[in-house]
């Protein structure tokens, strides 16, 4: 019993210092998320022109993430290894190959906090 009450004090600990480190580090809002749907060999856009592929809205589970940011197309950033794409409110800065990243997703809003 003992053993489980310091196994619970020490999570509280854990959880309450991670949020708190969240306040100090840069925040960006999140405008929406993509989905990136691969299309079928010739595939053509309007003017005729093929394409592989399109971004597709979507929606991601409530929760926090730790997630690497890298440069997409235009004014998307691919979340690192996933075929999710994020464009924000503002301006994020160049991601570059990878920026690690926290993501926190919450009912009506999406905040990503850089670690580095």
């Amino acid at each position: 019993m003992r053993n489980t009450f310091i196994i619970i004090l020490v999570l509280l600990c854990i959880g309450s210092s991670y949020s708190q480190d969240l306040d100090d580090l840069d925040s960006y809002t999140v405008d929406e998320f993509y989905k990136k749907v691969e299309l079928d060999y010739d595939t053509l856009d309007e003017d005729g022109n093929a394409i592989e592929y399109l971004y597709v809205k979507t929606e991601l589970d409530k929760g926090s993430y730790e997630i690497d940011l890298t440069d997409g197309d235009g004014d998307l950033y691919e979340v690192k290894n996933t075929n999710i794409y994020i464009k924000f409110n503002g301006y994020f800065g160049y991601a570059g190959y990878s920026t690690e990243c926290i993501l926190k997703v919450e009912y009506y809003s999406a905040t990503v906090y850089k670690l580095e």
